[in-house]
């Protein structure tokens, strides 16, 4: 009976999730991870075998089979990955390919050449790879996302920038999002958009799963800036000192126009809002 739930799990789990964009990998992942029998199998044969739909015999391979799988799901999630590397290798070799771990919609797996790491695809990264786009397009073939929105991963690919589905806050999905160690580390996200993690878990998810890794992230206040660092933080980014610098910077370098005749400053905000114009355009790769 434990077999014949593994199997229905492949057919139920592995293909739903391909046949939703998710890839193989994915879809294999899941399945040896909800391999097991749920609990609630067991309440429902309690209440049919108390209206008398089924026999105490039925009820008895039911939570043998509850806890046999129980057991060796614990054992199958541990190994998870390998499971699924040494099953992709032996699909490919019969198939006659070379040999790889088999993902394809999920998950870009070769990273040797990736050392810049995005966790999360929010408004800052949208804009740097907008930024990237427009001013540096060599920069996208060292980016990589990791992000549970799948709807802007096949124009993310597009441009150069691989990607893979998952969450940011699980160090074991980081491990198997990412092969190699990224030089950079970027999560751009402030915490009141994140979910389950705050910066300062980013932190210390990413310095233990690369422990050599320069990490960047954002903070809303001066006080979380400094708690950031503690933790271990390379450079933390916060939105009003950007934008102040920013400001600065344009009244500072520019500051014979910006105090200049009024035909000046108005040349000199035409000559920023045209640099917008341009960035917008950049970005319509995932707009449109």
């Amino acid at each position: 009976v434990a077999v014949v739930v593994l199997i229905f799990r492949w057919l139920g789990i592995f293909l739903m999730v391909v046949l939703l964009g998710g890839g193989p990998k994915l879809g294999a992942l899941a399945t040896l991870n909800l391999s097991q029998v749920s609990e609630f199998a067991l309440v429902i044969c309690s209440l049919g075998m108390g209206f008398g739909h089924i026999n105490e015999d039925t009820m008895t391979i039911i939570i043998w089979t509850f806890a046999i799988l129980a057991i060796a799901s614990s054992y199958i999630m541990g190994y998870s990955l390998q499971i699924y590397k040494k099953a992709a290798a032996l699909g490919n070799k019969l198939r006659g390919r070379p040999e790889g771990d088999g993902s394809e919609h999920g998950h870009d797996d070769h990273h040797d050449h990736r050392d810049i790491l995005l966790l999360g695809y929010h408004k800052v990264a949208f804009m740097l790879v907008a930024e990237m786009k427009a001013k540096s397009p060599q920069l996208l073939k060292r980016i990589h996302v990791v992000d549970f929105n799948q709807d802007v991963m096949p124009k993310l690919r597009a441009i150069g920038v691989s990607c893979s589905y998952g969450d940011i806050s699980s160090p074991d999905v980081l491990e198997h999002a990412f092969h190699g160690a990224p030089k950079i580390v970027i999560a751009s996200i402030p915490d009141w958009a994140l979910r389950g993690i705050d910066n300062e878990g980013l932190v210390k998810v990413s310095k233990k799963v690369w422990p050599t890794c320069h990490i960047i992230v954002t903070a809303d206040n001066p006080e979380q800036t400094v708690r950031l660092y503690k933790a271990g933080a390379d450079y933390v980014l916060r939105m009003a000192k950007l934008c102040a610098e920013r400001l600065h910077e344009v009244l500072t370098e520019n500051s014979q126009q910006a105090f200049g005749e009024e035909s000046e400053l108005a040349e000199l905000f035409a000559f920023f809002k045209e640099k917008d114009k341009v960035l917008r355009s950049s970005k319509g790769f995932v707009e449109g």
